[in-house]
């Protein structure tokens, strides 16, 4: 018998709704009402503060959508400290605590080797750019005793904090609010080397140090600014570190091709110099000879080497009459 398509889709429906209310419907309760610990903030935990049971307590609430990594037990907390201000209510997150004891003066925190901070004192409202400054500015430091002078050592340095009178850092990236008091800046530390530090020293007890702003959000200028820096220092005072001058290129023979130049062009001045051509000093220019008949070196004449020989010396014999009797005539000459 054939089924009715109506009972078909009934049956299916029951099914569907059976599996509904007796497998789905107890998953998501579970995940809805399950319980499970965490650590929650019972009074304020300012930034650097540590966590403890003083300040913290463990709840059950539910896990449904809780955030991933949420603490939860006092012990895996205990003791960090917040790298951000906590409020009553807060879960504690990762994120949001550290091992790592955390200040107000984070650069301080991750100094280079080699290098030190130190501070100088800002005696004038001008010596220290009116309060302008902020940290990672790079600054120059010119020393007034008698006179203004510029102090090598001390043309670009990088600036780590500024603080007013009572250590406390000035945030001169804002500005105050209406209820608030602008702080004032009192000493500036910056980032130096061991021999900058030295003269900074010598400038905190010896005259007024004044400040200029040279670079500010140019990361890639203070890097060429501070190698500048470092090199100047190297030279004052590390000077048989540095490298020696590179020497001018040589020929392929190994020889210094500015010296031949040279040697030549001096041979061809001392030439022009004497007013001779090849002509004129007494060596007749010889033609050209064929290859393969030049003289014979094994000292043997030919046979007509002689008749030639005799004949050039009547020509010469010639020649050197005429010419004496060209001198007669002119003397005759000059004579009459």
């Amino acid at each position: 018998m054939k089924l009715n398509n109506r009972f078909i889709f009934g049956l299916l429906s029951l099914l569907l709704a059976a599996v509904t209310a007796f497998v789905a419907l107890p998953v998501i309760a579970r995940q809805t009402n399950g319980k499970t610990e965490v650590v929650r903030v019972t009074s304020p935990i300012l930034k650097g503060e540590t966590v403890n049971a003083d300040n913290t307590e463990t709840v059950e609430v539910g896990s449904y959508n809780l955030p991933s990594g949420t603490a939860r037990s006092l012990d895996n907390v205990k003791g960090l400290y917040a790298t951000a201000d906590l409020f009553p209510g807060d879960y504690i997150l990762p994120a949001k605590v550290s091992a790592i004891p955390i200040s107000s003066d984070t650069a301080l925190n991750s100094i280079p080797s080699g290098k030190v901070a130190i501070s100088l004192t800002i005696q004038t409202l001008a010596a220290g750019l009116s309060d302008k400054l902020q940290p990672g500015d790079i600054i120059r430091i010119y020393h007034f005793l008698d006179v203004a002078v510029e102090v090598p050592e001390l043309r670009f340095v990088r600036v780590l904090s500024v603080t007013d009178s009572g250590g406390v850092n000035v945030d001169n990236t804002r500005e105050p609010l209406e209820d608030e008091e602008k702080k004032q800046s009192a000493t500036i530390t910056v980032l130096a080397s061991p021999e900058q530090a030295r003269t900074i020293t010598l400038l905190e007890n010896d005259g007024i140090a004044h400040v200029a702003l040279v670079s500010r959000g140019n990361e890639k200028l203070a890097e060429e600014l501070l190698a500048e820096q470092e090199y100047t220092l190297q030279t004052i005072y590390f000077p048989e570190t540095l490298l020696p001058e590179e020497d001018p290129p040589a020929g392929d023979d190994g020889t210094d091709t500015d010296t031949g130049n040279q040697d030549g062009a001096a041979d061809g001045n001392e030439s022009a110099a004497s007013g001779e051509s090849p002509s004129e000093s007494g060596v007749p220019d010889e033609p050209d000879s064929p290859s393969g008949d030049s003289a014979d070196t094994s000292g043997q004449n030919t046979p007509g080497s002689s008749t030639e020989n005799s004949s050039q010396e009547d020509t010469a014999s010639t020649d050197n009459t005429g010419g004496d009797s060209s001198a007669d005539g002119n003397a005759s000459n000059r004579g009459s």
